[in-house]
């Protein structure tokens, strides 16, 4: 099992991370998020555990903004089934990976699962969850593999982006948006 500690930097410095990958049998994603928008203010203080073939099993997510705390707990069953605090949401039921909007974290699990080749492409949808609206919603996705450790994500509403990893997938650099600083 080997644990990565990572902190990433907003690349126009409204916020940081700090996060840990714990990777072996079962993917383990642990973060603390601050974020300092114009327009929000924020904690979210994330976990994310995995089954052992790399799909999403349960998420809770903190979310505190303007003394306001809210929580979510996201569970997948067996058969893809997603519940959010207990409640079963079908829109999600056969997804396979969590994308928390806030954390750049995420976007290791379907690079890990999907093992694709460079030059290859696989679309999927990911149960994307949203800040500052903090609900979640089924979300397409795209990632390419460009070369080794870089990678073409995009999404349904045309975002686009570049994500510079490790050998291990880990997020280096989030094209516009987020850099680690402890490489």
């Amino acid at each position: 099992m080997m644990q990565h500690a990572l902190i990433w930097k907003r690349a126009d410095g409204t916020g940081m991370e700090y996060c840990t990958h714990t990777l072996g049998e079962r993917t383990k994603i642990e973060g603390k998020v601050i974020r300092s928008l114009k327009e929000e203010v924020s904690f979210v203080e994330y976990n994310v555990i995995c089954d052992e073939l790399g799909n999403t099993e349960s998420v809770m997510i903190n979310y505190i903004q303007h003394n306001l705390v809210q929580t979510m707990k996201l569970q997948k069953d067996a058969d893809h089934r997603w519940t959010r605090d207990g409640i079963h949401i079908p829109e999600l039921d056969g997804l396979k990976d969590i994308d928390i909007g806030a954390t750049p974290s995420t976007n290791l699990l379907p690079i890990r699962r999907m093992r694709l080749e460079v030059g290859e492409s696989e679309q999927m949808t990911a149960a994307w969850v949203r800040f500052p609206e903090f609900d979640v919603l089924p979300l397409q996705q795209e990632y390419t593999r460009l070369g080794e450790e870089l990678f073409e994500y995009r999404s349904a509403s045309g975002y686009t982006a570049r994500l510079h990893t490790d050998a291990e997938g880990i997020i280096r650099e989030y094209e516009g948006e987020w850099i680690q600083e402890n490489k």
